[in-house]
């Protein structure tokens, strides 16, 4: 579970303090083994990950992607487990994380899951660039009203006004993106809605597609920035918009990744 830039690992880990601290909860029931990470330090000297935007000027510089490379393969060698039975999941800097994460070892994990996270605009090079050398099951939670990853590209988490945290491609070329990696284009998806919580952002519209490497979109009618979860209450802002309440983003996550064992 990859944390949002300016977070931390016990920030997202620590019971009942954010949406991602629900992966705990179905570790315990589900017995699977919850991993939170912690990026190195940005420029604010918080901690936060170096995720491929060559133009963000206060991100994290450090190696994180050897950083995790490595973590995955103790994971894998301490607790006997394959590349199949082990999933990436992030938030904003930590979902763009991921993306880099699945750029370059596409098959050291089996399946992703998002929350808010546009691909850069201006990547590095390298993986960065090249994208995965292979498709990969792919979950994405988006707010329609996302201010701090912008819906139709441009500065990440802008409210100063001076884009010195890099850019980013929008929501729908993103999902374009990864629909193409995984040979779904075209695909018509299976579309469904739901409103649990009549005194959120609205709605939640479900588009399911169908293939080797699947996909599942969440599109959060004028939700914003936060991780989407129906227990753990995130305050709006402007900086982060307003949460939507109808899912539980680490329960339909581990829906997702249970569906590809």
């Amino acid at each position: 579970m990859f944390h949002g830039g300016g977070g931390a690992g016990t920030d997202v880990a620590n019971e009942g303090t954010h949406p991602l601290w629900v992966f705990r909860q179905l570790a315990d029931t589900e017995k699977f083994v919850a991993v939170y990470p912690e990026g190195s330090l940005d420029a604010q000297n918080s901690p936060g990950w170096n995720d491929c935007r060559s133009d963000d000027k206060s991100g994290s510089q450090g190696d994180d992607i050897t950083f995790l490379k490595a973590l995955v393969d103790k994971l894998s060698a301490d607790f006997k487990m394959p590349a199949s039975r082990l999933f990436v999941t992030g938030t904003s800097n930590g979902a763009v994380m991921a993306y880099r994460f699945a750029f370059t070892y596409a098959t050291s994990f089996r399946a992703l899951a998002i929350s808010a996270g546009n691909l850069p605009a201006i990547p590095e090079g390298g993986a960065c660039t090249s994208g995965p050398a292979a498709g990969i099951p792919i979950m994405i939670a988006y707010g329609t009203a996302d201010p701090a990853m912008p819906v139709a590209g441009g500065c990440v988490a802008n409210l100063g006004g001076l884009c010195n945290r890099g850019t980013v491609i929008s929501q729908q070329a993103t999902l374009n993106f990864w629909l193409a990696e995984n040979g779904l284009t075209g695909v018509q998806p299976t579309v469904s809605t739901f409103d649990v919580n009549k005194s959120d952002a609205g709605d939640v519209v479900k588009h399911v597609y169908g293939g080797a490497n699947p996909m599942v979109i969440y599109w959060m009618t004028d939700a914003g920035h936060s991780v989407p979860s129906k227990t753990v209450f995130t305050a709006p802002s402007a900086a982060s918009g307003v949460q939507n309440r109808d899912i539980e983003f680490a329960e339909e996550a581990w829906a997702f990744f249970k569906a590809r064992l």
